[in-house]
Parts: structure tokens; sequence; C-alpha cells
């Protein structure tokens, strides 16, 4: 045989394919290798021949070195790269990409190799330090070895499988042109930073502004190279600034409508992280640039969609060790803030996710030992910082993510189990703790939070007044779901009045807090980051309690509140992505309103004025209900076409009085039933809403 020939392959030359049809392997049955094979051929399904791909994993077929001649070569090589292994030490310090050096060097400095002494764990450099690390007693750190390690160049293998979780290429989503044309101008692009620091920044916490401005101007200003990492993170911070900004900011800075900015930066986006390698990336940089992705994103996809992405952000974050906390594993001070404020930040991702689509939060988020990060603003820390900075006794730019974390710590502590995760709903369906332990424990956040957080508020910064109007909300929500109404559904006994008291009076301060908060023109800066499908279980339960307090005399305060919040938030109540939610809640309130100005007029009192919010509602029921006789006439003549005659079908229409199978207001004590039909409408509803499609 000549050089370079190889051996052909006898199926080749009957005609056959060389490799198994697509459906077989991943059926994992034999496959006759013809066109079709019999296989697909007996099903009836298309059979297609794609090559498998092999792995990227470099094997060399030279005999193996021995340890020594290895750590000889490698050390060579490093010396040739004027790094200094003489003397060994126990944890690498090298610069990360979560700084820079106090020259703004953002390149990556070459990895250093830290030489183990007798009886001490081999530690990574500092390239691999964000692999998996080990749970104490669990085995020791998983090490890549050099020989292991592929440099990727962003081939297409790695890009299909980003294309997974961001989308597939297609003309409305993809970027073929130069990154540096796509730099806004250097005026624009401080006023980026301003909206950022101002809207965003508080709200997230995950970048360090100081050391990321200082690569955005290395890119910009200088026109220096960066790395992968760092420029997906810049154009990602494009992205999702542009994400907040209104129709008419779009058009002064930048004369394009914001449909059309979205579109081409999202696009970019995804083209700098597939340019990163996202999915087999271990740089926390990336993940950061991933996590302002998603921020972008929110709004123009399902939270199905979300629920997945937010998925894969956390296993990203396992791989890369942020579960264990920095300190313990011997990195720089600097280092071990940012991953805490990533880490903590992902966590809250997939809890808020979770509650949404009313899954539990992933058990993964409590696995770990990260501590909180400090309540420091950015100015406080440094890359090369080595004292821990003093916390502030202040509202700073990191109290809501800290706010997070102590509400989080509490619902496990709530769950009764240290290990266990606690979603909202569990609050109240836990039995391992007592009720009167779930309030004790309520008052005792709601002192810590006090102390710690709201004695400091200012009510003349709008961050204070979110800050404020979050804790007393989260508060209210924690009585309101250890005393859940749920719980009474099919007991056969009647509710105590204390507990009809606890739910009423916490949905009734939540929607107050929610109208506060809707109408502070201030806070409307925020409103990206506000969810209010919260609160249709709210207007539920106040709603089962105004059926019974018909008398009431705060009763005329209430159908007020729910007014304000109808009218602040349009998208929950009445726009077609909650349409069903709002039928339902229309009608209910309507049933009450009619319920509360009967007995006001059987008492002989003064019938109230019908609000607006009112009178629209029965105006759109009527609308509906003419609708659905038209709906059914139009079916009767189709009926007698078709058939002949007198001929009869019967023909299911939707009728607005049993919308979505909900007949009369019940009580807490409602068949279990009604509450399982709620929720499941509820969890539905959530999936579509607030869905814009840009």
């Amino acid at each position: 045989m000549e050089p370079g020939e190889r051996l052909s392959d006898p199926r080749a030359e009957e005609g056959l394919q060389t490799f198994s049809c697509l459906v077989c392997r991943q059926r994992k049955v034999r496959c006759d290798h013809a066109q079709p094979c019999s296989n697909c051929k007996r099903a009836k399904i298309d059979c297609e021949y794609v090559a498998p791909v092999r792995g990227k994993r470099k094997r060399s077929s030279a005999p193996r070195e021995t340890l020594h001649a290895k750590l000889r070569r490698y050390e060579d090589m490093l010396k040739t790269r004027g790094v200094d292994v003489a003397e060994p030490t126990s944890a690498a310090r090298a610069a990360s990409e979560d700084g820079l050096s106090e020259s703004n060097h953002t390149m990556e400095s070459p990895t250093s190799l830290s030489v183990p002494t007798p009886g001490e764990e081999p530690v990574p450099p500092m390239g691999f330090r964000s692999a998996l690390i080990k749970t104490p007693g669990t085995g020791p750190r998983l090490f890549h070895h050099p020989d292991d390690i592929v440099v990727s160049d962003g081939n297409d293998d790695e890009e299909h499988e980003t294309d997974l979780f961001l989308g597939a290429s297609t003309p409305g989503n993809s970027f073929n042109g130069q990154l540096h044309d796509w730099h806004p101008p250097m005026p624009v692009l401080r006023t980026l930073k301003d909206i950022y620091v101002d809207r965003v920044d508080p709200l997230m916490k995950i970048m360090h502004m100081p050391t990321f401005w200082a690569s955005v101007l290395q890119v910009v200003e200088k026109g220096e190279k960066v790395s992968k990492p760092i420029e997906a993170i810049i154009f990602c911070f494009y992205f999702g600034t542009i994400s907040i900004l209104q129709e008419n900011e779009c058009e002064k800075l930048f004369r394009q409508s914001k449909k059309a900015l979205f579109a081409k930066y999202r696009a970019i986006a995804r083209h700098t992280l597939k340019k990163a390698d996202l999915i087999s990336t271990s740089s926390p940089m990336t993940l950061r640039a991933f996590c302002v992705f998603l921020m972008g994103l929110r709004g123009t996809m399902r939270y199905e969609s979300q629920y997945v992405l937010c998925g894969v952000a956390l296993r990203l974050a396992q791989k890369m060790g942020l579960h264990r906390d920095g300190a313990s594993l011997g990195l720089s001070l600097f280092e071990t803030e940012m991953r805490r404020r990533l880490w903590w930040y992902i966590a809250h991702l997939d809890f808020r996710t979770s509650d949404l689509l009313g899954a539990k939060p992933s058990l993964d988020i409590h696995i770990g030992d990260v501590q909180v990060p400090w309540n420091v603003e950015d100015e406080d820390l440094q890359p090369s910082m080595t004292e821990v900075p003093k916390d502030r006794k202040a509202i700073t730019s990191i109290t809501m993510c800290l706010v997070r974390c102590d509400l989080a710590k509490s619902l496990q502590r709530m769950s009764g189990s240290s290990t266990s995760v606690a979603s909202w709903g569990d609050i109240g369906s836990n039995s391992n703790v007592t009720l009167d332990d779930k309030d004790a424990l309520i008052n005792e956040i709601e002192d810590k939070f006090e102390t710690k957080y709201l004695r400091y508020c200012d009510p003349s910064r709008p961050l204070d007044i979110l800050v404020t109007c979050m804790i007393r909300a989260a508060i209210c929500n924690t009585r309101l779901f250890a005393h859940n109404p749920r719980r009474f559904a099919d007991s056969g006994g009647q509710v105590s009045e204390a507990e009809r008291d606890t739910a009423f009076y916490n949905a009734s301060k939540l929607l107050e807090y929610a109208s506060m908060v809707g109408e502070n023109q201030s806070l409307r800066k925020y409103e990206w980051r506000m969810n209010s499908t919260y609160l249709w279980d709210k207007i539920l339960f106040v709603l089962i309690e105004a059926r019974r307090r018909t008398l009431s005399p705060e009763l005329d305060r209430v159908w007020e509140l729910i007014g304000r919040v109808f009218s602040q938030y349009p998208d929950a109540f009445g726009q077609s992505s909650a349409q069903a939610v709002y039928e339902v809640l229309s009608k209910w309130t309507l049933e009450v309103w009619d319920r509360y100005t009967a007995a006001k007029r059987d008492e002989g009192m003064l019938e109230p004025e019908e609000p607006a919010y009112i009178t629209a509602m029965r105006e759109r029921k009527e609308s509906a209900e003419k609708e659905s006789d038209v709906q059914v006439k139009e079916q009767e003549v189709v009926n007698k076409e078709t058939l002949g005659g007198d001929g009869v079908q019967t023909v299911e229409v939707a009728d607005s009085g049993e919308f979505g199978g909900f007949s009369e207001l019940g009580l807490f004590e409602m068949n279990l039933n009604e509450w399982v039909n709620w929720e499941q409408l509820v969890s539905e509803q959530n999936s579509f809403y607030h869905v814009e499609g840009y």
C-alpha cells in the first residue's frame, strides 16, 4: 500500500453507507447501511445518514512520558514564557478575568502551575481553577491534565452545541460583520454606561464597573484586542442596556427604532457568546455575559425557555466551582467577592423563574458554602486588594442583592432542613415547622431587615424607596404563604377569623405596595425588572374575603385599591397575554361587587357609585356574551345546511359565565380541585405573559 493510501471500506464498494443512519444510532440498534435502511423502511420514517462527529480530544500515539519527564518539559515551557517556577505556591495568584491589573491589562495572562509539596493537594492553574471543586469529604479536585486540554478556536461542533440554547443562525439573528464597527460612539457609550449603572446594576450587581469600563475604553478608545470573554461581556452589555431603553431614547441616541436596535445587538451578543464557547466555557466572565444576555431577553420569550436557560447558567456555574466559596479555595479577595455575586445572582434567577412556573427551585442552589457578598460599593474593591473592606452601614448598589440573599436563607430555614430548597408555596404546606415557629421566624426576619436595611433608607432616593417596598412586600408575602389559605381546602371545618384577617390584611397590603410602586414616577426606571403576575393570587384572596365582608367599613378602600392596581398594571390585567386570568378575575370581581351593592341596598344604605373599571368589566362581559350568542346561531345555521332539515349537532361554545371551568367564587374552604384549576391557569398564563416579540 502506498504511503497515505487508506484501506477501502467493503461497504462503500457495495454502495452502502460506511456509518449507521441517524435513527439507528439514536436507538442504538444495528443498521444495514442501505438507503433507506431496513429499520427505517419498516417503520416508514425518513432515513438520514449524518456523519458522526468525532471528539476533539488530542491523543498522542507516541510512548507515554514518565511523570518526571513531563514535569521537566512543562517547567521548561513555562520558563520560556517568563513564568518563575522555582518556588512552588499552595495557591495560584494569577490575575483572573474578573478584574484588570493596575495597568488596566485585560488580556489573559499565562497560567501558572503550583507544584504540590508532599501531602499537599495539587492546585490547578488559574486557567482551570474554575473547574469542579470537591465538596468536603467527597474526593479530590477535578484537575485537567494538560494533554487533555485543547484550546478551542470556536470550531463548528462547539457552535452547534451553543445553537441548541441560543438558537441556530437565521437571517434574522445571524451576524457576519466586523465587531469593531458596532461599538457606539463614545458620547453614546457614556450615556449607556450611566443608564446601566442607574437602572440595571443595582438589580443585578454581577460586574465590577470600574474594571469593566476600563476594558471598554481599551477596546473603543485604544483599539486594543481583548479576550473573547471580555468581548462577549461588552456586547452583551450593549444589548442588555438597549433592551431597557424607551423608544424615544433609542431614537435620540441611535437614530433608530428600538425594534431594529434590539434585533441587531441581540444577534451580535449571541455571536460573541458563540465565539466565547459558552457551553464549554470555564470563564466566569463569559457566564456573566450570558446572564446579561438573559436579562436582555426577558419579556421576549416564554418562561419555560427562560427556566431552561437559567438551568444552563446554573450548571455552568457549578462546573466552574462557583458553589464553593473562594475564601476556602485560597482565591484572592477580589475574585472571591466577584464569584459570590455571580453565584447568588444565578441562584436568585433560578428561584424566580421556578416560582413563576410553579416549580421547585433547583436542589443545587444550597449544595455549596458560598458566603453572602459584602455590603460595599465598587470603589471599595480593587483587583490587588489584600484587606477585607469594611461593610457600609448604608443602602448601597448591592443592597437589593443582599436582601435577596437574606430572604433565600430565611426561606431555607422555614423549610426545616439545611439542604432542601424552599419555594414560596412550600412555606405553608411544610408541616415540619409549626405555624407558631414560622410566625416567630418571620418576626425575627422583619426585625433583622429593619435593623440592617430599613433604618438607613432615604425616602428621597428611588433605590431606597424600592428597597423599602421590596422588604415590606416580602414580609407580607412570607406571612401570607405561611398562613396559606389553600391549606384549608376540603378541611371540612371553618377557617378562624384570625386566619381570615391575616390573609385579607397581608393580601391588601401587597396590593398597596404594588400601587405605591406603580404610581411612583421615580421607580419607572426599574419596571423592566418588576413582574406583576404575583398580584393575581392577592386579588383572589381579597375578593374571597370581600365576598364575606359585604358591609365591612374597609371595603370602600379595597374597591378603590383594586381599581388602581387594575389601571396601573394593564399588562397583567386585560392584555391578550394574560386574558384568561383577567376574564376569570373580572367575572369574580363583578360577582363580589354586585353582592356588595345589594347588601348596601338591603340595609337601606346609600348605594355606592360604580367605579369606571367595574363598568368596563361589565361592558366587556356583555360584549363577550353577545359574541357567544352569535357563534351559537351561526353554528346552528351551519348544522342545518350540513345535516339538512332540522338536524341538530351539539356544539360547545365558551360560556363567559363559566369561563375556564370556574363557577362562582368560593371560600378558602373551597374544593381542592378549584384551587388546582386556579393554580394551573395561573401557571399557564405565566408561561405566555409579557412576550413582546422583538
